[in-house]
């Protein structure tokens, strides 16, 4: 069905069993837009940081909300079931990036979908001026029944400004300590919560950041997230088993390949202090695939990539993403996104040691198999017939 704006439904109208899915498409003339979810109390209020779900946080911690971004758009998949009394309202945003504004959104749509039907709501620019954001819909309890609202409303402020009007607060770079007061302050109020909004889009084949490893200390952590593939998405369709591998070489000399494919999972606790966490082969589970560079010091040089092991080798139906996270670094982001190439291999990154930093550069190419891989990089591995 085709919603209204301030139109209201049951959310039984389209699920009897209290999962949803809320798919969001924005289109914009100029810059980007970030969706996002915002899990609110009874006063409206984002009182657990944790159930504000972006793209630095891409799950609730129950699994009750989680997100997925692609090249087509974003899809929060909600099991209203698994929430805790506390969270009363889902609100759904939508912010510009830079000095995109709203009235550039050539089109846009927003749908609950279930197991019974969807209803869509389609918007664009037209209706707004200096406006940074959108509230787009709510998904809230009322009498102990969920419910679904089209708000698709202007918001002056960006992400930051939608963060604080939700009681949050963006975190900010760590200051000085002030000096000791020369007498007792009265206790202050507590703080909200603090979330940190900071993050770094590769977009083009080329660019780079470095991660400063004498400043930021830890592991490097690289998810891979896309679409599961099982229901269709804008049209969409065909499951995808999508692996995360990487190919390494430590600054003792030490070389490898790390991927499920011949269980070849690594170790963090051991050389080469790098491993992988599981083998999702849907692309369903909440938290994707994930490797991890305990000891991101000891790399000299390495490649991370992903390979369709099965099902056509279409990369854009995917709507992949790698995401390379460390404690006290901006998350690095980089897209798959070409929709040119057939090849089932593409490497998104490399990771290079840079004295005392690591270089990560977006590579974006894309190879027939493993042997290409490694020739194209100089590895020089001895390659045999594998399977998972």
């Amino acid at each position: 069905m085709e919603l209204q704006k301030g139109q209201k439904l049951k959310l039984s109208e389209v699920d009897s069993s209290g999962t949803v899915s809320i798919q969001v498409a924005v289109r914009m003339g100029g810059g980007e837009a970030d969706t996002t979810c915002f899990g609110v109390d009874a006063a409206g209020k984002l009182s657990d940081d944790r159930y504000f779900v972006f793209y630095n946080q891409t799950a609730s911690p129950e699994g009750a909300i989680s997100m997925q971004s692609g090249g087509s758009g974003t899809v929060f998949t909600v099991d209203t079931t698994r929430l805790p009394d506390t969270i009363q309202k889902l609100v759904v945003t939508v912010a510009a990036d830079g000095g995109a504004l709203m009235r550039d959104i050539a089109e846009g749509s927003i749908a609950l979908r279930g197991s019974g039907g969807e209803a869509v709501y389609r918007f664009s620019g037209s209706g707004f001026q200096e406006e940074k954001a959108l509230i787009l819909c709510e998904l809230y309890r009322k009498d102990g029944i969920w419910r679904y609202t089209v708000v698709a409303s202007g918001f002056n402020g960006g992400l930051e400004a939608l963060l604080n009007h939700f009681g949050g607060q963006a975190a900010q770079p760590q200051q000085p300590a002030p000096a000791p007061a020369p007498a007792p302050a009265p206790a202050p109020a507590p703080e909200p919560p603090k979330v940190n909004l900071s993050k770094i889009s590769l977009k083009k084949p080329g660019e780079t950041h470095k991660i400063d490893l004498s400043k930021n200390s830890g592991e490097i952590h690289v998810n891979l997230n896309w679409n599961t593939g099982k229901k269709k998405l804008f049209g969409r369709g065909g499951a995808v088993d999508l692996d995360l591998a990487c190919m390494f070489r430590l600054k003792s000399g030490q070389q490898g390949v790390i991927q499920a494919l011949g269980n070849s999972f690594g170790s963090g606790s051991a050389l080469p202090f790098i491993y992988l966490d599981q083998d999702d082969r849907s692309g369903a589970s909440v938290g994707g695939e994930n490797m991890y560079f305990t000891k991101p010091e000891l790399i000299d040089f390495a490649v991370v990539f992903a390979y369709i092991y099965e099902g056509v080798p279409n990369w854009r139906s995917t709507d992949a993403a790698v995401v390379l996270q460390q404690k006290g670094s901006p998350d690095i982001e980089i897209r798959i996104d070409n929709p040119n190439s057939q090849d089932r291999f593409c490497v998104l990154a490399s990771l290079s040691a840079r004295s005392g930093a690591l270089e990560v550069k977006r590579e974006d190419k894309f190879f027939s198999g493993h042997r290409e891989v490694d020739n194209y990089y100089h590895f020089g591995f001895r390659w045999v017939a594998g399977k998972k």
